[in-house]
């Protein structure tokens, strides 16, 4: 038998308790979650960094080939995988343009921070200067990217309580 007469007879406060229980319930799951694991960061990165090294000009053809390879193969890895996990995957109605914002303002940290320290390097006539910067970006990315990813899952999770 149907059991719709008892819900049909939940008061407001009931409904708003109940809802609130949930809502509660769906925080908790975001907040334990990162928004995007740490693999995945420095898998791209990775792939910055071997994309780099193919197109430097010391690089042979047989490892510029090898690289361009290994990166595409990286990138789509790590796409693939991260698509199939459901990590990443929020409703619109819950992300968070601050999380968003800060996530936008770390890569292009992270950008302006590789491509100033290839400079000092080639400065300093150092072989493969971009590489290693691109190297020591893959290394900031995956100490700072575990901190910046619970930061999002947060904000998202109170969102979700406040049920905005």
């Amino acid at each position: 038998m149907n059991d719709t007469s008892r819900e049909a007879d939940l008061s407001p406060e009931e409904a708003a308790r109940a809802l609130s229980g949930i809502r509660a319930t769906q925080a908790r799951a975001v907040r334990s979650t990162p928004w995007f694991p740490t693999w995945f960061v420095i898998g791209i990165g990775l792939s910055i960094t071997l994309i780099q090294f193919a197109a430097d000009p010391l690089t042979s053809l047989p490892l510029r080939v090898a690289g361009l390879v290994l990166a595409v193969a990286g990138i789509t890895g790590c796409s693939i995988v991260i698509g199939r996990s459901g990590k990443m995957r929020t409703h619109k109605s819950v992300v968070e343009a601050g999380g968003l914002l800060g996530y936008f303002v770390w890569v292009i940290a992270l950008v302006i921070f590789a491509v100033a320290l290839a400079l000092v390097l080639a400065a300093l006539d150092i072989p493969y200067a971009a590489t290693w910067a691109c190297l020591a970006m893959t290394a900031v990315m995956g100490l700072t990217g575990p901190i910046l990813a619970r930061w999002i899952s947060r904000r998202i999770a109170d969102k979700l309580e406040r049920g905005r």
